[in-house]
This record gives structure tokens, C-alpha cells and sequence, in this order.
């Protein structure tokens, strides 16, 4: 009788243990953390600004143009380079004054120097014209007996076949891609190649709606268009292009679906005039909208999306994230960066580093 009681005790004690595993693992699964670190980085060095844009040619950063009615500018032309190895933003050579001022252009890189086209110039004159920055070359200016050197050199290529203004671009395999946007009259969905120094239409048309105020990356090799605003309305599809295969694949829309066969939700990513950047091969979107502080990572291996900490979240050193639209962003190695945009009717020039997988600190 003794040695049934202990065996039984021990049994006992065993199913306790199991049914307390089970009831820790239960409560686990039904915590998500949620990932995504954002610390101060370098202060703009140029006036604070909204509608900018911004490219990386060899890990370091190029951004400029964008427009601050409160300013004396008003619009700018200048430009700025950031190193995240230096730290801190150095002023590069501004936009020549046959390029002018604008706002709302769209950027690319391609073969080792960065494009910069379309916009606005402040007057209510939509642009159509390119310009090609080589940050190998100086530019040297004189100005009475005062001659001045500046980092990269401005060169006007081919023009867009329209004006665009709020379009989104990028590049694959250095094929410059640009699209969306106000061509003046109307929202449109036309994109464009820019290749062997000559522009034209896309060999497939974009399946998607008109938009402007969309994001755009690129990931795993392909052309991400993602959200954007049409008939005052957030733009819920979502596209990738492949060079490759010369077609648009539609992806899961920015909404909540609830069936039989699948349960998410992400129709939080829907948003215009956000940020949007690329970080070891996913792409990220975040802020936008008027008030929105939101983050999303994207996968293209599973076309899923993952809510990141707000950048509102931000309590790093000197860390205060404001939410913001018309901001710029980019990524450079394992981090990315956002910075610049408007906060109501107010201008910002703060910029903030984002490590996707690191917990908010």
C-alpha cells in the first residue's frame, strides 16, 4: 500500500507539472512582443521641410528639395548627404538654378548616382523634368572673387514623358521606375522605365488604381507600390513588379479578412503620404495619414505583414518620435531612417534610426 501512494503521489506531481506547462505555453502564444527600436539620429542640417526626397548611392544618403511656407525659401533646391560611419549631414552641391525649385518630385538611384524628377516649383507649375546627381564629381561655383567647391555634380537627362507630382520610384537592377502621382490634371496610374538614358511606359500596364501620396520599395527584386489616396479615399491594393517576368502580381489588400480559410487583419497599413524603406530584403511602412505613428514590416516570402513599434513609442536617448506625413526614408545596411515631413502645420528636420528586430529600448 505504501509503494502504491508513492507511485500515485508521483504521478500526481507529474500531471501537475504537464497540466502547468500546457497552461505557460497557452498564455505565451496569446503574448505577441512586438519588435522594431527607434533612436535619435542626426539632426538635418538644412531648413526643417516637408515633401522632400531622399536616395542612397554606396551607404550614404542624399536628401533634399521639399518645400516650408514659414521659411524665407519657401521651396528648396538644396541637398545634404548622411553617413551613418560619420554621423551628422553635410551640405552637397543644391540643384542647379536651371533645375529650379520643387516639391513633391520623386528619386531613384541607378548605376551609382542618384535621379531626382518631376514635382512642383511652388508657382503651381507641375514639372516633368530629370536630373542626374554624380556624387564623384565636384561642382566649382564663383561668385565674384569668391570660388566655392562642392561635393557632386548635377546633369539634366531625358524628361519624363508627363509631369508628376506625389509619384513614388525606385530601380531594379538599375533600371530607374517611377509612377502614380498628379500628372497635372488627374491622379493616374501610369508608370514609366527609365533605361539606357531614354524614358518609356512600362512593357505591362499597372493593374491597379489611380493613386497619389503612394509608397513604394523594393524587396527581394521587385517593385513594391503600396497604398496611396484616390477620390479622397486611402488606396487599399497592393502590387509588386517583376522585371524578370515582366508582369504585376497582386498582393494581399490592406484590409481585415475573417473566413473559413484565413484570419488577418491589415488594414492598419492602409495610409497615404507615408515613409516607406527598405531593410535586409523586406520593406517597411510607416507614419503618414495626419496622425498616424504606425510601423509594418513586410514579407515577401510569405506576403504578410507584422505590426512594429510606433515611432511615437520612441524612448531612446533624445528618442521623441512625432507622427508626421511627407517625411522621407531609406535603409542603409541594417537600420533605416526617417526624418523630415509635417506634423499639423508644422515643419520638422529630425530624423530617427529604426533597428527592426531590436525590442524598443
Amino acid at each position: 500500500m505504501k509503494n502504491i501512494s508513492l507511485r500515485a503521489g508521483r504521478f500526481m506531481a507529474l500531471a501537475l507539472v504537464i497540466t502547468g506547462l500546457g497552461l505557460g505555453s497557452c498564455k505565451k502564444s496569446e503574448t505577441t512582443t512586438v519588435y522594431g527600436n527607434w533612436t535619435r539620429s542626426s539632426t538635418y542640417s538644412g531648413s526643417a521641410r516637408s515633401e522632400a526626397v531622399a536616395f542612397v548611392i554606396n551607404n550614404i544618403a542624399y536628401a533634399g528639395t521639399g518645400r516650408n511656407p514659414a521659411s524665407t525659401a519657401g521651396v528648396f533646391n538644396d541637398f545634404y548627404s548622411f553617413d551613418p560611419s560619420k554621423g551628422g549631414w553635410s551640405q552637397v552641391t543644391s540643384m542647379p538654378t536651371a533645375a529650379g525649385v520643387r516639391y513633391g518630385a520623386v528619386a531613384f538611384t541607378a548605376n551609382g548616382k542618384g535621379y531626382v524628377g518631376g514635382g512642383n516649383n511652388g508657382n503651381g507649375t507641375y514639372l516633368s523634368d530629370v536630373w542626374q546627381f554624380d556624387p564623384t564629381q565636384n561642382t566649382t561655383t564663383t561668385v565674384g572673387t569668391t570660388t566655392t567647391t562642392t561635393v557632386g555634380r548635377w546633369t539634366q537627362v531625358a524628361s519624363l514623358p508627363v509631369t508628376l507630382y506625389g509619384a513614388v520610384g525606385g530601380s531594379i537592377n538599375n533600371v530607374g521606375i517611377v509612377g502614380s502621382g498628379f500628372d497635372g490634371s488627374n491622379n493616374t496610374n501610369v508608370f514609366y522605365q527609365f533605361n539606357n538614358g531614354a524614358w518609356s511606359q512600362l512593357p505591362v500596364p499597372f493593374p491597379g488604381d489611380k493613386r497619389t501620396g503612394a509608397s513604394a520599395f523594393v524587396a527581394a527584386n521587385q517593385f513594391y507600390v503600396v497604398g496611396g489616396s484616390n477620390n479622397s479615399a486611402n488606396v487599399t491594393d497592393v502590387y509588386a513588379y517583376d522585371a524578370s517576368a515582366t508582369k504585376w502580381t497582386a498582393k494581399r489588400f490592406l484590409r481585415s479578412v475573417s473566413n473559413s480559410t484565413e484570419t488577418y487583419d491589415y488594414s492598419g497599413v492602409a495610409r497615404s503620404q507615408a515613409v516607406a524603406f527598405t531593410v535586409n530584403d523586406k520593406g517597411y511602412v510607416a507614419v503618414g495619414g495626419s496622425t498616424l505613428t504606425t510601423c509594418y514590416e513586410y514579407s515577401p516570402a510569405d506576403d504578410s505583414w507584422t505590426l512594429k513599434n510606433p515611432i511615437s513609442g520612441s524612448t531612446g536617448t533624445g528618442a521623441t518620435g512625432t507622427a508626421r506625413n511627407n517625411a522621407v526614408g531609406f535603409g542603409i545596411g541594417s537600420y533605416g531612417y526617417l526624418g523630415l515631413g509635417v506634423n499639423g502645420s508644422t515643419r520638422l528636420d529630425d530624423f530617427y534610426r529604426f533597428a527592426p528586430n531590436d525590442a524598443q529600448e
